[in-house]
Order: C-alpha cells, then sequence, then structure tokens
C-alpha cells in the first residue's frame, strides 16, 4: 500500500498458502497501486471457493456502488500465466481492469438497475 512500491508482479510458486493465506493476500491488496500480477498454481495453492472469494472480493466488492469503486482495478492476473483455473467471474474483473475507468464498467455491470440518466445529463461528473 506504500506510494514508493513499484512491485509489479509477485510469484508464488510451489507455495500452499490455502484459503487463510489467499485472504491474508487479498487484505494486503487492498489499496495496491503497482501490483498487476499475482501468479500462483491454483492447484497447489491449496485455495478453495472461499480462498477465491476474497479474490474476486477484492477486485469487484458488489456490495454497494462505493466498495466497487474502492476495488482494486489494478491488478489484471491472478492464478497462473494463462488464468485457465481462475475462476470466471474473477477472469470478468480482471478483464474490466483493462478497460480504461474499469470501476465505471464494474458498476454498470454489477447494478444493471442504475438509473443511468441523470449521469448522462451531467456528463457523468459524479462517477469515479
Amino acid at each position: 500500500q506504500s506510494e514508493s512500491c513499484c512491485l509489479k508482479s509477485l510469484y508464488l510458486s510451489r507455495i500452499n498458502f490455502g484459503d487463510e493465506g489467499a485472504v491474508g493476500l487479498a487484505e494486503g491488496l487492498n489499496g495496491n497501486k503497482s501490483l498487476t500480477s499475482l501468479y500462483f498454481d491454483p492447484h497447489q495453492s491449496g485455495i478453495t471457493h472461499d480462498g477465491w472469494a476474497a479474490f474476486s472480493k477484492l477486485v469487484c466488492d458488489t456490495s454497494n456502488v462505493n466498495n466497487i469503486y474502492l476495488s482494486n482495478h489494478i491488478i489484471r492476473t491472478i492464478g497462473d500465466h494463462e488464468m485457465f483455473s481462475t475462476p470466471p467471474n474473477i477472469r470478468r474483473y480482471l478483464d474490466l481492469n483493462e478497460h480504461p475507468h474499469p470501476a465505471i464498467h464494474k458498476i454498470l455491470k454489477s447494478h444493471p438497475d442504475l438509473d443511468m440518466n441523470p449521469f448522462f445529463q451531467w456528463k457523468l461528473k459524479l462517477l469515479p
């Protein structure tokens, strides 16, 4: 979370960090400003649905619009290089991080019931 951190990629090869480690990593990456890739072998990491849920919440906390805005929009890879074992919902959020203004894309995809007309009238000045 340091402003001076320049770490771009983190490789955790052959480390069985399990769900507890995944939760710790996800919490540690909250507020991340530099790390774009977190590489590990999902089959050797020992994580289950609970660990993946922590990563999902990291990249897009859909509990409300503000939490989506505060989610991580920097990281682009979680898991192996091809992300074949990364759950599809997380891959979709990571793909959105490739777009300009990923927070807006995530908000619109996660809350399709939002009436966007007022935002367009205000030229989207209130969106991140």
